[in-house]
């Protein structure tokens, strides 16, 4: 269960620390700190898709850990989705002509990257649900693709934690 929540947290705090990270004073280890902070991405994606993988607890606990990472994200998401706004408004200066498109590019790699980042605790919820009879065939198939899809997966991951905790409190 710690492993679980150490992970679950940590990928739920890792965007904001991004943004907390453009505000350090001096210009000397910025960059080192900012190539550091991808680097540091990448192992806390992979060790979340891995902790995910690996759950032998209960799938109640995995679906709710997965809707409560994507509600805390919902804020990120919507500060990048604003900030491509501005850029694509802003795009009737010249300068930000070729640079706003990039910019957006940019942004909507890094949703849809921890969007599938958190989507995989989903994923094994509805895995495991599946095998233990929660969900059906149909079911499980529409909720990991909706689980793949923008604003889709948060309703999806709803939907799955509602579900283990009504099949939870049906076997009980």
């Amino acid at each position: 269960m710690k492993s679980l929540k150490f992970f679950a947290v940590t990928l739920m705090l890792w965007p904001y620390l991004g943004i907390a990270l453009l505000y350090l004073p001096g210009e000397t280890g910025q960059y080192f700190i900012f190539f550091l902070y991808l680097l540091l991405t990448i192992a806390v994606y992979g060790m979340n898709i891995a902790n995910a993988c690996r759950w032998k607890g209960e799938v109640e606990r995995l679906a709710f850990w997965n809707m409560l990472i994507k509600l805390v994200h919902i804020p990120f998401h919507l500060l990048l989705f604003l900030l491509g706004l501005i850029f694509i408004l802003a795009m009737v200066v010249p300068a930000l002509l070729f640079v706003s498109p990039i910019l957006v590019m940019i942004f909507s790699v890094i949703s849809w990257l921890l969007v599938l980042t958190s989507s995989v605790y989903g994923i094994m919820a509805i895995v495991r649900g599946r095998k233990m009879g929660a969900l059906s065939t149909k079911a499980a198939i529409l909720l990991g693709i909706l689980h793949l899809l923008f604003v889709m997966d948060l309703i999806a991951s709803i939907i799955v934690f509602v579900r283990m905790r009504r099949n939870r409190k049906r076997s009980s």
